[in-house]
């Protein structure tokens, strides 16, 4: 039977026989220690390990990454994420929280995933407009809002920070009281809507100037 090629496990030279690696060993290692001759045989077998290993540490990255880049996009109560702002159905309402009399600050950004997405209910200022806008018509309720607003990453306060956790609210709308609730309450093109946390101010705003909204 023919010899088969032979490598060098020390230099990783090929030679066409064990003869001719037998006498290369004899002629360029043979003062080489021991030692050296096994680590060079296993480095083959460490880097075949060292490539599974990497292959498997990126499978895993892979996968953490591919979960964790759906997650951020999930559906809030039907109201969807959409990384540009969908547009088709684009109105404006207007919403102003009060506790014991005094205005409570909307967040900015409610609704919003910088570099993400744009929920279909957001804010873009502190000035209590409430973006609408989806890719239909949608009825959409103050109870998605809230929703949305307690579910964006970084929005501080909550709602119910911002309303002390009250669970008696009253909610106005256009100056009218209505005593629905919060999933019942629709959001109409620049309707005025007013939340109130204990005591009902001796003022209730009915209208909001929208300006070019």
């Amino acid at each position: 039977m023919a010899d088969t090629e032979k490598k060098c496990d020390i230099c990783g030279k090929a030679f066409e026989n064990s003869d001719k690696l037998n006498k290369h060993n004899l002629e360029s290692h043979k003062n080489e220690p021991a030692k050296v001759r096994r680590v060079a045989s296993q480095s083959s077998r460490y880097k075949a390990t060292g490539i599974a290993a990497a292959i498997a540490i990126a499978l895993v990255v892979g996968v953490y990454f591919s979960e964790n880049q759906s997650s951020p996009r999930n559906p809030i109560q039907g109201v969807e994420c959409e990384p540009v702002e969908a547009l088709v159905f684009h109105i404006h309402a207007h919403l102003d929280v009060m506790v014991d009399g005094k205005s409570v600050t909307v967040p900015a950004g409610i609704g919003i995933k910088p570099n993400v997405c744009f929920y279909w209910l957001h804010t873009h200022d502190t000035s209590g407009v409430i973006h609408i806008e989806s890719p239909r018509e949608i009825i959409f309720t103050l109870a998605q809002f809230i929703e949305v607003w307690d579910n964006t990453p970084g929005i501080s306060p909550s709602f119910e920070e911002a309303t002390n956790g009250d669970t008696n609210l009253k909610v106005f709308v256009n100056g009218t009281e209505v005593k629905d609730g919060f999933d019942k309450i629709q959001l109409a093109a620049h309707d005025e809507i007013v939340i109130i946390s204990g005591n009902i101010p001796p003022s209730i705003p009915s209208y909001y100037e929208f300006g070019g909204l």
